[in-house]
């Protein structure tokens, strides 16, 4: 017995010896969430007075008669269509963390988007579709447009994000966004409205009102973001407890801050909420819905009006042949008072 001992520890010694030694991980870190109440002036702009919303966008009928740089630069210089969305907003574009693989509804009308633009389907890892994960904050910085120029010239670190040709992430059109990042938008292919999500102990909330005095939390750079702001404000003027805005540079950080008891409530759009209640089944979806629907287009450079007019010309397609309502009732199916999608609208 000794010697079996003694053997079986000589063995255990020398299989130490060549044990790989695990590279220790760095440290995560947690979200920064801004001071309550704050607004990144270089990502959320003050509304531009006088400025109507730009809900009407190029008829993608006037494409045959006019100059196609963007599309030549796409398909023959570039060789790839690069589009920026998120990768951690479930429903609409998130990545798996068994394949790698980003899916989702904005994922499924990218896809389209490359497929129609090459000329066939692409597969998955097709090399002519490039998917660039984009932070709820700064991604429409990523479009190359004159103001952004200029802020890359002010703000250095903005240096650092991609550029690509569509933003679709849920953009919420707007006339201050236009004007602010240079952007020209698609037809409208998403209409919502905004909510709220609470743990499952706070159902006795109803709306912003019964949050007077507890954090809610929204993504920098964001409508929602400005919302909560002016909500706060309105109830601050009325004498009531006001809530308190903390905003983060992803509105899915939002949701670790909720289950860590940081925040408590998040205010988005129910579409998104919905996303994180399927994550995490002890949050609740409550019943109450912002006054106002507002519309989600993709944003692209108002140096590419062709490209503009060719990805309505996509989004016409999938409205007529079904696909697009097939991929948004696929997401969207467990999502209560959902919207229809928006019809189109065309200045010419």
């Amino acid at each position: 017995m000794r010697r079996f001992l003694a053997v079986l520890v000589a063995v255990l010694t020398l299989s130490g010896c060549g044990a790989v030694v695990p590279t220790p991980r760095p440290p995560r870190e947690r979200p920064v969430v801004q001071p309550e109440g704050y607004r990144d002036p270089a990502v959320t702009f003050p509304p531009v007075p006088g400025c109507p919303t730009p809900d009407l966008s190029l008829n993608p009928a006037g494409l045959a008669a006019g100059t196609k740089l963007a599309l030549n630069r796409i398909r023959h210089w570039n060789g790839r269509l690069v589009v920026g969305l998120s990768q951690t907003t479930r429903l609409f574009s998130s990545r798996s963390l068994g394949t790698g693989e980003l899916s989702g509804f904005e994922v499924d009308i990218a896809r389209r988007i490359a497929s129609e633009l090459f000329g066939e389907p692409l597969l998955s890892d097709d090399a002519r579709l490039h998917l660039v994960d984009m932070p709820t904050g700064g991604r429409l910085y990523s479009l190359d447009t004159a103001e952004n120029q200029n802020a890359r010239l002010l703000r250095p670190e903005l240096l650092e994000i991609p550029t690509v040709d569509l933003v679709i992430s849920n953009v919420k059109i707007s006339c201050t966004r236009a004007s602010s990042y240079g952007l020209l938008f698609s037809a409208p292919y998403l209409s919502t409205n905004t909510g709220l999500l609470v743990r499952a102990g706070d159902r006795e909330v109803r709306s912003p009102d019964g949050l007077g005095g507890r954090k809610v939390c929204s993504g920098t750079g964001t409508t929602d973001s400005s919302e909560m702001i002016e909500i706060r404000d309105q109830q601050s003027g009325s004498g009531k407890p006001a809530v308190i805005p903390v905003s983060v540079a992803d509105t899915s950080e939002c949701l670790m801050l909720l289950q860590r008891g940081l925040v408590d409530a998040i205010y988005s759009d129910i579409l998104v909420l919905e996303g994180f209640r399927l994550q995490d089944p002890s949050t609740v979806l409550l019943p109450y819905r912002s006054p106002g629907a507002s519309e989600a287009g993709i944003a692209m450079s108002d140096r590419d009006p062709d490209l503009v007019r060719f990805v309505n010309g996509v989004l016409d397609e999938m409205r007529s042949d079904g696909s697009l309502a097939a991929a948004y009732d696929r997401w969207f199916a467990t999502v209560p008072d959902r919207l229809p999608i928006p019809v189109a609208r065309y200045s010419d």
